[in-house]
């Protein structure tokens, strides 16, 4: 365990002295534990990785705790098989530091025979769990998810959908675009949602009466990854079977629109679709609908709602409709926010993206919330060990928020060998090694500026398959915006949607700026709403293209133009030099920003900051009353006047809002 201790000393030093500082992105995977029993790949002593990794996780976890009475949720996803293999797990995890075990109950296993319910072969798992002391996070399994049985087997052509559901309602299964049946149902179907419910309502009875007070939550299982979202195969969005396309027809006059390409920026125009923003509203509420009818049927019972929600921002949320997190806070209790370190195309070491999505959650509205940390797109290249320090820096700042209650850690199953053989957590060797370090505290200290950053799902689903310059630049200025705003000690930041501006959320009032991002797509309607805020007293920032494009992706050729004080823009496809009073900044083109900047001419009455030395009427950095408009993206400029251009775009941040508090008072 000498390894393990090195790291582990490496990871305390990160915590103990901080130096300022996809998806899920499983797009592509089956969900968390569950992921490597399906894979076939052997890997070196991975009995011995699995515990290093599990030692010191949960060790930085214990370090970053809280210091509420109460002791941080943290629970480990566990199998039947891995308890079967080892009877004293339980007792041996609860050694270690974990309160709680996350367990997936199968609707296939429970209701083998329609209105027949079994519970029996749960029980001593469950007894084990909780008689070791541990509290349960109960995973209502009913995505269509291949089967797999308590013994660890994937079973052929079997789900965890009752075998007679897909026997009497084939035709209540969903279809992608392409027209083929998937295994997921579609819930929104009378007899699907009826047995299903009933499912739900006996299963939630029978273990709260039996587990009474032990149970944390019922997450509700809507697909193969568990999520609130749809599901996917390859880039085929779903549900397109019959009743969901005649029900779309009915209520639009047409079918539902078929996106089977990317939409990227670096090709200046988007794809415009007619009904994309009607298919978006379309498929979220029917996933809302769906959720908070469950959500019901485990409250009637005395249960509490949880529901997982995969990383939204990204170039898979038009997919997934993942945008239906911002409808779902009155309906879910504890929401868990998950992600795998991955981005669907390769491997994210990126400690910031929990903490910063935990945020957005809690300007959402839901009290309480769980981040999950899951390694199984780590583990499946065997670079574990690398992803253990970004997951300890991950929970530690995401415990610092007031709304996030614990973490759940998932994907650390071993590797097997056989095909079709469960992957199981091997504990026997493992000591617990646990910092003696006190505990982090919650920042105390009144900020002196409030800001908000808007993420807009819109904007994610008119840019789907986003990869200009191999990335999502959207999500990146609005994920590297909050990183270095949220750094800076006399900022508040929060991470807010569509929905706190649509229903005039108080919060907004709050700001002393907002800043948009980034987000070149947005609805008339949000527009419509900064512009109230910004009429209202509030500063408004935006760093490029604010806007530019409808919520269909049809070009409106406005980046709120009368608010900003933009008389007119030239694009520049090389870089450039900018006086500001008398510092120079040099601007180099690079790839991975797509374009290289905007040059702003400004309206009578607004000022010209970063003046362009060739062209002295225009810059890229436009003022106002209460506005700037940046003609580029400094927090994303990667080269070596990466400092300079942060520097300036904090300080200026900083400027328009210590103006707006003059003026306001």
């Amino acid at each position: 365990m000498e390894q393990c201790g090195t790291t582990l000393f490496s990871v305390r030093q990160q915590i103990a002295t901080p130096h300022g500082s996809k998806t899920s992105a499983g797009h592509f995977t089956c969900p968390r534990a569950i992921e490597a029993t399906l894979r076939v790949q052997h890997t070196a002593n991975p009995m011995k990785k699995i515990l290093c990794i599990a030692a010191l996780l949960i060790s930085s976890a214990t370090f970053a705790s809280n210091t509420s009475p109460e002791s941080p949720v943290s629970s480990i996803i566990l199998m039947p098989w891995d308890i079967a293999k080892n009877s004293d797990l339980p007792k041996e995890l609860k050694q270690k530091g974990f309160n709680h075990i996350t367990f997936y109950l199968n609707w296939n296993e429970i209701e083998r025979e329609k209105s027949q319910y079994d519970y029996s072969h749960y029980h001593n798992y469950l007894d084990s769990i909780v008689n070791s002391g541990m509290k349960l996070i109960l995973v209502l399994d009913m995505g269509g998810r291949p089967y797999i049985n308590e013994s660890g087997k994937v079973i052929k052509d079997e789900y965890t959908m009752p075998t007679w559901i897909y026997a009497k309602y084939q035709d209540s299964l969903m279809k992608n675009f392409s027209g083929n049946h998937q295994k997921q149902a579609d819930f929104s179907d009378g007899p699907i949602r009826k047995h299903s419910a009933e499912f739900i309502s006996h299963t939630v009875s029978h273990f709260s009466k039996r587990y009474q007070g032990k149970i944390l939550g019922f997450a509700i299982g809507l697909q193969e990854e568990h999520e609130i979202k749809y599901g996917q195969t390859g880039y085929q969005w779903r549900d397109y079977n019959d009743a969901t396309e005649n029900d779309f027809k009915k209520k639009y006059g047409e079918k539902q629109p078929v996106i089977n390409y990317n939409n990227e920026i670096k090709n200046g125009m988007a794809n415009a679709e007619p009904l994309l923003h009607a298919h978006k509203e379309y498929r979220e509420n029917r996933l809302k609908e769906t959720t908070c009818a469950y959500a019901k049927a485990i409250r009637d019972q005395g249960g509490m709602a949880m529901g997982y929600f995969a990383e939204t921002f990204t170039s898979h949320d038009g997919i997934y409709a993942t945008g239906v997190v911002e409808k779902l806070a009155s309906c879910i209790d504890i929401a868990v926010i998950d992600y795998n370190f991955y981005d669907g195309y390769q491997l994210v070491p990126d400690s910031h993206v929990l903490p910063t999505l935990a945020n957005y959650m809690g300007s959402l509205g839901y009290k309480k919330v769980l981040v999950g940390a899951y390694a199984e797109q780590w583990e499946r290249k065997n670079k574990t060990l690398d992803l253990v320090p970004v997951i300890n820096q991950t929970i530690s700042k995401s415990l610092l928020q007031s709304n996030v209650i614990g973490f759940e850690l998932g994907g650390l199953q071993q590797q097997q060998a056989a095909k079709n053989e469960s992957a199981a957590i091997e504990m026997k060797n493992l000591d617990a090694i646990f910092s003696q370090a006190s505990p982090l505290k919650r920042p105390e200290k009144e900020k002196k500026f409030r800001i908000g950053i808007l993420g807009s799902a819109t904007n994610f689903y008119v840019w789907h398959g986003e990869r200009s310059g191999g990335r999502n630049i959207h999500r990146d200025a609005l994920f590297e915006s909050f990183k270095i705003l949220n750094s800076q000690p006399d900022m508040d930041v929060q991470l807010i949607g569509e929905t706190n501006l649509l229903q005039d959320d108080p919060v907004i009032s709050k700001f002393d700026a907002i800043l948009v991002p980034h987000q070149i797509a947005l609805p008339a309607s949000i527009k419509s709403k900064l512009t109230t805020y910004w009429k209202n007293g509030g500063a408004l920032v935006q760093d490029m293209r604010l806007g530019e494009f409808d919520e269909n992706g049809k070009p409106t050729f406005d980046w709120m133009h009368e608010v900003f004080g933009i008389e007119k823009i030239n694009w520049k496809k090389r870089g450039g030099i900018f006086m500001m009073g008398d510092q120079i900044y040099r601007l180099k083109p690079s790839r991975r920003l797509y374009t290289s900047y905007a040059s702003i001419t400004p309206r009578a009455g607004y000022q010209l900051l970063a003046t362009d030395i060739m062209q002295r009427d225009s810059g890229i950095m436009v003022r106002g009353e209460r506005t700037l408009a940046f003609g580029l993206m400094p927090q994303l400029v990667e080269d070596s006047t990466q400092g300079a251009w942060r520097k300036l775009f904090v300080q200026e941040i900083r400027n328009v809002a210590q103006k707006n508090k003059r003026l306001s008072k």
